[in-house]
């Protein structure tokens, strides 16, 4: 069986793609992006991700037998799916509901969830509304995932699926980023807490962890060497931002 060849950073969205691989048991290696110097502007990585984000993966047997890359990490879930024919229903009905589901990760969980970090992190002191906005918007996420949970084993229904796999990354990470809002969400959604620790368990998932471990030291390094102009060109601001 033939290598994939894994690109990313310690991310959730790379987490979730190597979730799916460990899941999935096809081989990977992995192959780290440092963000912080700028590796993913370079020409050789853009040719792979256009929008010059990571995860991405190059699948040296694609559809047509030849090599084949996917950027976007909603997009590689729905491909790893596909050609495993695994965690994602075949019913259509049940193959909808976990469709939508791993829509809103992608649509509203993993970029409001990202903005938050983003002005508690690198924004300027005085971004009070879009702290308090982001805020917000994650507050009632939760709340919209705990009243699924509460209906449903899985997000997508009674299968454990992509819609699963994409967004136990981001609420761990929410949790463990956000010392404020693990306090106050904990108590008040017992079915999210149930649902992430049955994630947990599984073995997979904690094998992509340990995963995310490695490139964790490799990403903290390269953020402490970044200077100003660094992070500028990271956040896409300053002399940085598009004219």
């Amino acid at each position: 069986m033939t290598t994939i060849d894994l690109y990313g950073m310690c991310s959730p969205n790379v987490t979730k793609v190597t979730i799916m691989l460990e899941e999935t048991a096809l081989p990977y290696r992995t192959h780290h992006v440092n963000v912080a110097a700028g590796e993913q502007f370079a020409p050789e990585f853009l040719r792979l991700s256009p929008n010059n984000k990571v995860p991405v993966i190059v699948d040296p047997q694609g559809p047509d037998g030849s090599p084949f890359t996917v950027f976007e990490s909603g997009a590689i879930l729905l491909y790893l799916a596909r050609k495993t024919s695994r965690f994602l229903p075949e019913a259509p009905a049940a193959r909808s509901a976990a469709e939508q589901w791993l829509f809103l990760q992608v649509a509203s969980v993993g970029p409001m969830f990202g903005q938050l970090s983003h002005f508690m992190r690198f924004a300027p002191d005085d971004s009070g509304y879009a702290r308090e906005r982001y805020t917000n918007e994650v507050k009632r996420l939760f709340k919209v995932l705990d009243q699924r949970l509460a209906t449903a084993p899985f997000l997508g229904g009674t299968e454990y699926s992509v819609a699963d796999m994409a967004t136990f990354p981001w609420i761990r990470t929410a949790l463990s980023y956000f010392p404020a809002l693990q306090a106050e969400q904990a108590p008040g959604h017992a079915a999210l807490q149930r649902w992430l620790s049955t994630i947990s368990a599984r073995p997979a998932v904690q094998r992509a962890l340990e995963v995310e471990q490695r490139f964790m030291p490799l990403d903290l390094e390269s953020f402490a060497k970044a200077d100003a102009d660094a992070i500028d060109r990271f956040c896409g601001r300053g002399r940085f931002a598009q004219p």
